[in-house]
């Protein structure tokens, strides 16, 4: 009676085992997965600055599917323990992305207020062009006097479009100041996921909801420059606000030119520098909508061509890196 009681408390309790692990598995998938399709856009975007975070990036994938493979077989066992070394190779790809986002939104910023320096210092209300007389008669050119004669109006002593930077700077002010106080919490959210290890015994292992933690931190981070990249765009948006009257002209009859939500491939007060930020801000890859949406390639196309280079891509072997 002993013996058949242990019996049945052992495949109980493997069984319970057993299921505990296929949860875990479950979960781990869901969160690896959640983990490497948040990465697709920024390394599409800037995959040509980091091809090494791009080669890592493929490399987790591939190593994704054979787990995903051990997962549909019902091996438990191996496919949680391949989704954790998937976690561990995201865990590098999001801290190496996070620095490459900090580095890149102080660029935008420092162009900012490279902008805004001068902006300032001109447009000033103590400066000339604020304090100038200008006179009762305020438009340039000629009329005809009561005696038929043509007589010159009084001049501008200024340029009317600029008198926009007056109240424009104070905006652009603002956003550098946004821009740099959200940078500064993406660096503070970047330097916590780092400093993780500290509450850790020394000689133990981080566990996996640890490592969780600290991927959604590198992720805030990553949240955090591209707002502020948005902010420090927005400062060349106001300094260039002219540029867009060509609109009209350049894209009238483009389907997808919308002007009261303009997409940064339309937007000429946007540098071609910095188009692509602002498209990676709005989680959009860049190349897509500036093949679609400018160079007017059919979109259907452009996705059958995708998928080729994805095919290209898994021509190798699945089970390659199957353990034996």
């Amino acid at each position: 009676m002993r013996k058949i009681t242990t019996f049945v408390f052992l495949l109980a309790l493997g069984s319970a085992w057993a299921e505990n692990v296929a949860e875990k598995a479950k979960y781990k998938r869901a969160e690896a997965l959640e983990q490497i399709v948040y990465l697709d856009v920024p390394l599409r975007n800037f995959g040509s600055e980091k091809p090494e975070l791009v080669k890592d990036y493929d490399a987790a994938k591939q190593k994704y599917s054979v787990a995903l493979s051990f997962f549909f077989e019902d091996n438990f066992v191996e496919s949680y323990k391949l989704f954790l070394e998937v976690q561990n190779s995201l865990e590098k790809l999001y801290e190496q992305m996070s620095l490459f986002y900090i580095d890149r939104t102080n660029t935008v910023l420092q162009q900012a207020v490279k902008e805004a320096t001068e902006i300032e210092i001109r447009y000033n209300r103590k400066a000339p062009f604020a304090t100038q007389t200008i006179g009762d008669k305020r438009e340039a050119g000629v009329r005809i006097g009561a005696d038929k004669k043509p007589v010159a109006l009084e001049k501008r002593l200024y340029d009317p479009q600029e008198i926009h930077y007056l109240y424009d700077k104070k905006a652009m002010i603002d956003n550098i100041d946004y821009g740099f106080m959200q940078l500064g919490q993406a660096k503070v959210a970047r330097q916590k996921a780092m400093d993780l290890e500290k509450w850790l015994e020394k000689g133990k292992p981080m566990p996996p909801t640890m490592k969780k933690s600290r991927i959604d931190s590198y992720k805030a981070a990553i949240n955090m420059c591209r707002q502020a990249k948005v902010n420090g765009i927005m400062v060349m948006q106001l300094n260039r606000i002219y540029d867009n009257y060509e609109l009209q002209t350049k894209f009238k009859d483009n389907y997808f030119m919308k002007e009261k939500r303009l997409d940064p491939v339309f937007d000429f007060a946007i540098p071609d520098t910095y188009k692509k930020d602002a498209n990676d801000s709005r989680n959009s890859i860049h190349d897509r909508e500036d093949r679609i949406k400018i160079k007017g390639e059919d979109p259907a196309k452009l996705a059958q061509e995708e998928r080729k280079a994805t095919k290209s891509a898994e021509a190798a072997p699945a089970n390659s890196n199957k353990p034996k």
